[in-house]
């Protein structure tokens, strides 16, 4: 892809959304998408009339056909291939498409080795494509109770090529619980898949909430921009959102961008705001760049480091908030230029984060609303800057998940 891949889990059925139904996707600030749910009975022209929309609009599409589920097909390898043969000439070779989906969540070792079947037989088929499988979030004892490793990066290691997987997919909600717990688990998560695709060689994607449903709350426009935000600066490569069309309704699922009627709510304008601002302000920036590593300040949640003054990075002296709020920092390497991105921990309050870096460090610029860097000592009233006898202060004003970049080698 050559835009920053976010997309969402779309469960319509193939000939519920005519073409027309893109729009909104772009509308959304999506660069791909989960096709709707094609099967036996479907029409095959309503599918391709969704693709060549995508085409039109510059989104990718991420198909979902039954016939690529790892369970197609019988459980046999020639069943499997059959069926994704078919597939794949129905829809395969269309421009717009990026992979299809395999599955969802497996959790014994027959749903494992048969999703790993089906993402071999993909790509022996079609090794132009990315198969899309997901997994489950991350607990304590996952390790011995499903993946049968010892630790979890031992099991990406393991899997990922036993796959033949280009990208490593998981969801977790549990950062919209009300508990504390839950943010913990969430940054767990973030930790673990993003140490396991490193450990395997490829990029981790997450899936993201962006309807209330059990106890997870609805989504503000703050926590929208904190999930994207957070996720990025840990590592993440690509980002789903869960979900986008409410359907009919279930269960206490509430709010969701388009809703039972089919009108956009306010998550709609809300999620789109915040999708859109990400893919202008930073562009491509995180589609290159090498993630080197990521800290946390005032708090350390799930299994990250503390970023320890003075000791953790030899430029990035500290990142401070006289509020007291948290700070999330991820160091990337773009260019042969170190950058920290720095994001306001805080899913409620906003506060001044000020990075500390010596006196004399020949960069310390901040990538702009345009994409381009500015030195932190030209800011007007927007920014923080200020040169004392060892060290030189420069931040900003970061609201709930709000993210800078700074370029600071």
């Amino acid at each position: 892809m050559n835009r920053f891949p976010i997309g969402f889990w779309n469960y319509t059925r193939t000939g519920d959304l005519g073409p027309e139904a893109v729009k909104d996707w772009a509308d959304l600030g999506m660069t791909f998408a989960i096709s709707p749910e094609f099967y036996d009975g479907c029409d095959k022209a309503a599918l391709l009339a969704i693709l060549d929309a995508c085409e039109q609009r510059g989104l990718r599409v991420i198909v979902s056909d039954a016939r690529a589920r790892w369970w197609s097909g019988g459980g046999t390898e020639e069943g499997c291939e059959a069926a994704f043969r078919a597939a794949y000439e129905d829809f395969g070779r269309h421009p717009a498409v990026i992979g299809f989906h395999v599955g969802d969540e497996p959790t014994t070792d027959e749903k494992f080795a048969a999703a790993a079947q089906a993402c071999r037989v993909q790509q022996r088929i079609a090794p132009e494509l990315t198969p899309h499988l997901n997994f489950l979030p991350y607990w304590k004892g996952q390790e011995e109770t499903i993946l049968k490793a010892p630790t979890f990066e031992d099991w990406a290691r393991r899997f990922v090529p036993e796959a033949g997987l280009k990208i490593l997919c998981y969801d977790c909600y549990t950062q919209m619980n009300p508990e504390e717990a839950g943010v913990h688990q969430y940054f767990t998560n973030l930790y673990k898949f993003a140490s396991g695709a490193e450990a395997a060689g490829i990029d981790p994607w997450t899936t993201l909430l962006s309807v209330g449903h059990f106890r997870y709350r609805v989504p503000s426009e703050d926590d929208l921009r904190w999930q994207l935000n957070t996720a990025v600066a840990s590592g993440m490569k690509g980002i789903l959102w869960f979900f986008v069309y409410e359907r009919a309704p279930m269960s206490n699922y509430r709010l969701p961008p388009i809703d039972e009627f089919g009108e956009r709510t306010e998550t709609f304008a809300r999620l789109s705001r915040v999708n859109r601002h990400f893919l202008h302000q930073f562009g491509d920036f995180f589609l290159r760049a090498k993630h080197l590593g990521t800290y946390h300040t005032v708090k350390a949640y799930g299994e990250y480091p503390l970023f320890e003054a003075g000791r953790t990075d030899p430029v990035l002296l500290d990142v401070t908030c006289g509020h007291g709020l948290p700070a999330v920092v991820g160091f990337f390497e773009l260019d042969g230029h170190r950058h920290a991105a720095v994001v306001n921990n805080s899913w409620t309050e906003s506060g001044l984060f000020v990075l500390h870096v010596p006196k004399g460090t020949p960069v310390f610029e901040r990538l702009t609303w345009d994409r381009t860097y500015a030195r932190l000592k030209d800011a007007f009233w927007d920014a923080h800057y200020a040169e004392g006898e060892d060290e030189i202060t420069g931040g900003d004003w970061l609201a709930p998940g709000q993210m800078k970049i700074y370029r600071i080698s």
